[in-house]
């Protein structure tokens, strides 16, 4: 979301419509959230969101919406990505390991055993931050602000630094 630029000026916020809705046709870009009437805008701050015309008005009530969607969002994206199977399902697969089961190790032992030796071979080929991050992410069950706080940077660097790793390891995993 583009915040606005004046951070002494409370009484609006300018969001860009293209990043809330990829794909978005029409002829609105912006949004303007606030409780002010468009001839309030006008009179204190037309010269200022002149660039940004056309535009829509969104109450506050409805542009907390928008960033508690955004905010949901994330949220779940994240939680997929840290819960998804990283080499998705191929046809094959899981026959080829039904013939290394013992009667004494169940199947999703064994190949969980397999998948935890694959993701850590794969990390261990990461630059050593990425590694780093992916090892107290994904294996020793650090949050994202956890490490955040451990390593002295942002949430956000930390997400983007796993983001970038998981990009790697498909790779990685895919040769």
């Amino acid at each position: 979301m583009n915040r606005n630029e004046n951070e002494q000026n409370k009484e609006y916020e300018i969001i860009n419509l293209g990043y809330e809705y990829p794909g978005m046709t029409g002829g609105v870009k912006w949004a303007i959230i606030t409780d002010l009437s468009q001839e309030e805008l006008d009179l204190k701050f037309s010269e200022e969101l002149s660039i940004f015309k056309p535009y829509v008005i969104m109450t506050c009530e409805q542009g907390e919406a928008l960033h508690e969607y955004r905010r949901n969002e994330n949220k779940h994206e994240m939680r997929r990505i840290r819960h998804h199977d990283i080499w998705g399902y191929t046809e094959g697969a899981t026959e080829y390991c039904n013939s290394i089961f013992s009667k004494e190790e169940p199947e999703d032992t064994v190949i969980e055993m397999i998948n935890r030796e694959a993701l850590i071979s794969a990390i261990d080929r990461l630059p050593e931050k990425q590694r780093r991050r992916c090892k107290l992410y994904f294996l020793m069950g650090l949050s994202e602000e956890e490490i955040a706080s451990l390593e002295g940077i942002s949430q956000q660097n930390v997400s983007l630094s796993i983001n970038r790793a998981l990009v790697r390891l498909r790779k990685i995993i895919k040769k």
